[in-house]
């Protein structure tokens, strides 16, 4: 089932007071599907949705989905919110479904209150289920993870052992109110033990194994995918690995294509490492076979291509079988970071996308300049925040790279579009400087000169410029070119950062520039705080531009020679008047 709750929503409504709500929640999230409340209607959507919102009594609900709940891996999330939308309550899939997530998230948008009953949302403790999850590790014993939990909860700290120092695993968010998690140096001491090697433990302990062995092979064309099955489990019982550590295999690029090979690996759900002859010579140091050698051109498979593949260690040199040949590598085990860079818009939360409140929801760390930290308090009231002055976007880059690093979901959050004037760059231009590789990814969201534009008309419906008149970064003689040209080639400009307490003089040069091409009453839009509170929108003229108070939170549009005002509206032409000017004129009796 799709776990994207953003967009595989089904909403379900009874009456007409329940519609208007579920319309309001449909604004959140535009991918999702209101429905007419029927069981049929629920039936039809228990199996494809990943999460069910019914606005309606609870009792009505449970007796719905009853017949229809199989078990927490497959069934949805179902909330139910009440026709007022005072409360929001995850009534099943609280982690597992991601409904307590969802219900948290809904609440902030429709200004309600989440009902959360798990034990570990209400005592401010990471769920271990989800941070197993996002561990991708096996769980060996799952049935004592409820008893690990309470006694997380009861004694608030856990212990955790970890049997290799190749695995490395985020612990946990340290914002959460716990008295202690520490990774202790023996397995004895441990409610939690993360190993892929058979330990002495008692049935308190809980068991998870990560996927990162790799099995090296070489054998005979002719084997079964039984006897390969066969012989790996034997080195693995005989070694004390646990056969739910096997990430993959390893041979030779022509010995990958073997059906009985393939058939062992679909089986489980295995990777297939192939290699050449040649890549294989270059790992050196194993168990020779001058044989093997001659044969195949390498003097042994198995070894070589278990360290090749695993980029890690040999933990069970060549074991020789009938017709196959076994070694066993250790690879590294690192849970991958992220970071979204995300584009919140110009301030409201009816301007963010579902994108991007996913993706702040979803991250563990949140980091952003104050002002839009406090923009969206209610998204992340739950999160590890680093809130940063002006002037301190280096260090908010650094320290969302270094929390992924550390195998964090890390957003970091931009004012309008993170690349327009963001923190996308940089973070770009840091990874570079550093030569280092992990995952981001860039939300998009509404820039100053979209919102801006958006109140006074179609000033930008041609071709224009953004410039940011802050000489902080860029110098001052760059900026004048980059005016005079501009103005110049008649575009429409977008002024960024007009003014601050240490520039005030910047905004009047650039009036001097532009008006050496553009006619004193060239239209100009002022607008301070669009979408937000203390929103201004002033409409007056390049000769006047610089009589009004500006700042930081201002944006400024100045037109090109064709643009005008009309009835207060800013309009530059596109140009399709001059095409079509015939086809503009209304023929109706309304027009008087």
């Amino acid at each position: 089932m799709e776990k994207n709750l953003m967009s595989n929503i089904a909403i379900f409504y009874l009456n007409n007071k329940g519609l208007k709500l579920a319309n309001k929640i449909f604004n959140f999230f535009p991918r999702a599907k209101v429905c007419k409340f029927s069981q049929d209607e629920v039936k039809r959507n228990w199996e494809d949705a990943s999460a069910l919102l019914f606005i309606m009594a609870t009792g009505i609900v449970v007796r719905t989905i009853a017949p229809l709940i199989k078990n927490k891996k497959e069934d949805p999330a179902v909330l139910v919110i009440d026709e007022e939308g005072k409360h929001v309550i995850p009534l099943l899939g609280g982690h597992q479904a991601r409904a307590n997530e969802l219900a948290t998230t809904l609440a902030t948008l429709i200004n309600a209150t989440p009902v959360i009953t798990t034990s570990s949302d209400i005592n401010n403790l990471p769920p271990l289920d989800l941070w197993i999850e996002r561990c991708q590790l096996f769980v060996l014993n799952a049935s004592i993870l409820p008893k690990i939990m309470s006694k997380f909860i009861e004694n608030r700290n856990i212990q955790i052992y970890i049997n290799s120092d190749l695995i490395r695993v985020p612990i946990f968010p340290d914002h959460f109110q716990v008295v202690k998690v520490q990774v202790v140096k023996e397995a004895k001491f441990a409610d939690i033990i993360i190993t892929n090697k058979k330990l002495e433990v008692n049935e308190e302990q809980l068991i998870l194994i990560p996927r990162n062995l790799v099995v090296g092979l070489g054998f005979h064309d002719w084997i079964t995918s039984d006897e390969i099955e066969k012989a790996i489990k034997q080195v693995f019982t005989e070694e004390g690995l646990y056969f739910e550590a096997l990430k993959g295999v390893a041979t030779l690029e022509k010995k990958a294509k073997n059906e009985a090979l393939q058939e062992f690996t679909q089986k489980y759900g295995l990777r297939m490492f192939s290699y050449t002859p040649e890549e294989l010579q270059e790992v050196k140091g194993f168990s020779f076979s001058p044989i093997v050698e001659r044969a195949v051109g390498v003097s042994s498979v198995c070894e070589q291509s278990a360290i090749l593949a695993s980029q890690g260690r040999l933990i069970v040199p060549k074991r020789v079988f009938k017709d196959i040949t076994i070694a066993v590598a250790e690879a590294p085990y690192h849970v991958k970071g992220k970071v979204y860079v995300v584009g919140i818009g110009p301030g409201s939360l009816f301007y963010i996308t579902p994108k991007a409140i996913k993706a702040i929801r979803e991250a563990e760390v949140i980091i952003g300049y104050k002002t839009y930290i406090n923009q969206i308090e209610s998204l992340i009231k739950d999160k590890k925040v680093f809130a940063y002055g002006m002037t301190e976007e280096v260090k908010r880059a650094k320290t969302a790279i270094e929390y992924a690093l550390k195998g964090m979901k890390v957003s970091v959050v931009s004012g309008g579009d993170p690349g327009v004037y963001g923190m996308a760059g940089l973070i770009f231009e840091i990874l570079a400087q550093n030569n280092l590789e992990i995952e981001v990814e860039i939300i998009p969201g509404i820039s100053a000169f979209n919102s801006a534009s958006s109140k006074v008309g179609a000033p930008i419906m041609n071709d224009f410029a953004c410039i940011s008149l802050s000489d902080r970064l860029t110098p001052w003689d760059e900026i004048e070119k980059r005016l005079e040209n501009a103005a110049k080639s008649d575009f429409v400009i977008v002024l960024y950062n007009p003014k601050s307490s240490k520039r005030k003089e910047n905004l009047t040069k650039a009036k001097e520039i532009l008006l050496k091409y553009r006619d004193n009453n060239t239209p100009v839009a002022i607008v301070k705080n669009a979408t937000r509170k203390g929103e201004e929108v002033i409409l007056t003229t390049l000769e006047k531009m610089d009589s009004y108070p500006v700042d930081m939170n201002t944006t400024i549009i100045i037109g090109n020679s064709q643009s005008y005002i009309y009835k207060n509206f800013f309009i530059t032409p596109r140009g399709y008047r001059r095409k079509y000017e015939k086809e503009y004129e209304l023929i109706s009796d309304l027009v008087g």
